[in-house]
């Protein structure tokens, strides 16, 4: 499994500047074929500089959440570090 990309990102407003709510398309890779999932996510940075990530996906899912959970935090984390967020 590998997380080709993230579509259609778009910034909630929200009321707190430490948390930032998005959602958007990913696009998964799977062994035979090619998932494109609607999700949610928020990033919210604590007061030491620590980032804690909660995903939320819109539809059920045929594949394993944890695993999938895990890839797209990966991602999302480093697109965040990398300033490819709005």
């Amino acid at each position: 499994m590998k997380v080709l990309e993230l579509n259609q990102i778009q910034r909630a407003e929200e009321g707190l500047y430490y948390r930032r709510k998005f959602t958007a398309v990913a696009v998964i890779q799977i062994p035979l074929s090619n998932l494109k999932i609607p999700i949610s996510f928020t990033i919210e940075t604590g007061p030491l500089g620590n980032k804690d990530l909660s995903i939320d996906f819109f539809s059920s899912l045929d594949y394993p959440v944890i695993p999938l959970k895990k890839a797209l935090a990966e991602t999302i984390m480093i697109m965040d570090s990398e300033g490819r967020l709005p």
